[in-house]
Parts: structure tokens; C-alpha cells; sequence
């Protein structure tokens, strides 16, 4: 199947499982300057408030590097918005096998440099700042997190790594157990699509996991799911910030697959990763 054609039928097969999206104060199709061209970005403001502006969620969307949108991360980003109290800004990356690592990864780190500048304009805090993503998102918000403290910024207090994928070259329990039959079932393709070569499964910024070096970064909310290929690679990650002086929750939804937060439209109860999602964006920002 053509890449174009396999992100239609994907996006079409989330809209039936994807939750009811929630009203927001404003959502607003914006573009911002990347390295190859104008990117796309939502943009999504909580109803307005007395006081200081809400701070800022720069949003990375999953779909294995190949596909995913804003508008199949749309209710995901709403839910984050209106329950967090944060301006949410959601980043459409170009997608692999066109654009092949590190390309994702400059999109979001240009888009994060841009957006910070740009935040006051925007309506959001500029002094206040997170970035989060799922799955293959995660990836690259990990990434993103690694350039902003070696490139002496932007500042990034707050990382939200939702079922993350963290190392392309593993072989671990989690992936002998559940690669076939618990949703993610293509992770040797989508790694293929993405890297250049075997090489760039080494590199810190493609295998998070892997990186020489995990000081210094912001204090991190890890989501991982029982029945989920990238459940080990996940909690290594969480382990290994812990163990660089990192600030970390990291929690297992047992009973879940990979994914879940993308399907509360069939599993209502995956709603929790969500609202756990919210609030610690809220406790780390000191919202009420």
C-alpha cells in the first residue's frame, strides 16, 4: 500500500475508536517556518482566565513515524487542553519513508525553537514551556528534549512521554510477548521506514535509550501499558532518567494495549492515561 494511501485508511479506522472531542476556548490551523518548508500546527487555548498566561504543551503525534496528523491526534490534544489548563500546540512533522531520520526530529526542534519564541504572541506563557508526544511522537519529543539542553535552549520544564518508543534496536520481553495481536504489530517495518540505516538505531536522538547522556532534563511523566510491545523500552527509559537525576513518575496501565489513549472511544476506561496525563501537567505547572 502507498504511504498516502495507508495514512487515509489509518485515519479513517481512528476517527471510530478516537473519544468524543471536547470544546476548548479556541482552536485555531496555523503553519510555522521548518527546515524544508512551512509546517502545520494546531493551535488550542483553554477559555480565558484572570492572570498570568497558561503555559505552553508543544504536542507530537504517534503513528509509527509514517503517518498520523492533527487531525487524528485532535480529541487527544482537546482533552489535554481543556483538563490541564495549558495552551496546547500540536506539530504535523514530516512523515518517513519521504522524510528518513533525523528530518522528523530538526521539524520538532524547529517547531519547538519557533513556538517558544512565538509564545506570548500566541496567547501562552513563554516562561512556562512542556513537550509531549505518543509513541513514535514520544520519540522524537525525547529527542527534542536532549537538543534543547545541548543546544542551550529552548527551556523545557516539563517532558510527557506517553508509551515511548525508546530504543530501535532492542530485543526485549515486552516485544517477545506482545508484537503480534496487541495492535502494535508492525514495529520492524515503521523502524525500517524511519532510519537511513542499522547505523542510525545507535544514535541517542533515534534510540533514546541509548543515549551517552540523560542529565540535566526536565522532569518527566512516563506512561506505559501492560500488553504493549514498547512497555520494556519504555520503563528502561524511565529508569535510566531516574537513575541521571531526573525527576520521574513513571506509571503501568496494566490492562492496556498500545495505543489506548488514541481508542477511548472503544475502551472508555483508557480515558485515565489522559486525565493522569493532565494532571501531571497541571502539578508540574502548579495549576489548579
Amino acid at each position: 500500500m502507498a504511504p498516502e494511501e495507508a495514512r487515509r485508511t489509518w485515519k479513517a479506522d481512528m476517527a471510530q475508536v478516537a473519544g468524543k472531542p471536547v470544546a476548548v476556548g479556541e482552536v485555531r490551523d496555523l503553519s510555522l517556518p521548518g527546515p524544508a518548508g512551512p509546517l502545520a500546527f494546531r493551535l488550542y487555548k483553554p477559555a480565558a482566565k484572570p492572570g498570568k498566561a497558561p503555559p505552553l504543551l508543544v504536542y507530537l503525534h504517534g503513528g509509527g513515524w509514517i503517518r498520523g496528523d492533527l487531525d487524528t491526534h485532535d480529541d487527544i490534544c482537546r482533552y489535554l487542553c481543556l483538563h490541564s489548563g495549558c495552551v496546547v500546540a500540536s506539530v504535523a512533522y514530516r512523515l518517513s519513508p519521504e522524510a528518513k531520520f533525523p528530518e522528523p526530529v530538526d521539524d520538532a526542534y524547529a517547531a519547538l525553537l519557533w513556538l517558544a519564541k512565538e509564545a506570548g504572541a500566541l496567547g501562552a506563557d513563554p516562561a512556562r514551556l512542556a513537550i509531549g508526544g505518543d509513541s513514535a511522537g514520544g520519540n522524537i519529543a525525547c529527542a527534542v528534549t536532549m537538543l534543547a539542553r545541548d543546544r542551550k535552549g529552548p527551556r523545557i520544564d516539563f517532558q510527557l512521554l506517553i508509551y515511548p518508543v525508546t530504543d530501535l534496536a532492542s530485543a526485549t520481553e515486552s516485544k517477545r510477548l506482545y508484537s503480534k495481536g496487541y495492535l502494535l504489530n508492525s514495529m520492524p517495518f515503521y523502524i525500517a521506514s524511519y532510519i537511513k540505516n542499522e547505523a542510525d538505531k545507535q544514535n541517542g536522538l533515534a534510540s533514546p535509550l541509548r543515549a551517552a547522556d540523560l542529565s540535566r532534563l526536565p522532569p518527566a511523566f512516563v506512561l506505559t501499558a501492560g500488553y504493549d510491545p514498547l512497555r520494556d523500552e519504555g520503563e528502561a527509559y524511565a529508569e535510566k532518567l531516574k537513575a541521571a537525576g531526573v525527576n520521574v513518575t513513571l506509571k503501568r496501565y496494566a490492562d492496556m494495549i498500545h495505543g489506548f489513549v488514541s481508542i477511548t472511544g472503544l475502551i472508555p476506561s483508557a480515558e485515565l492515561g489522559l486525565a493522569d496525563s493532565a494532571a501531571a501537567l497541571r502539578r508540574a505547572f502548579g495549576l489548579q
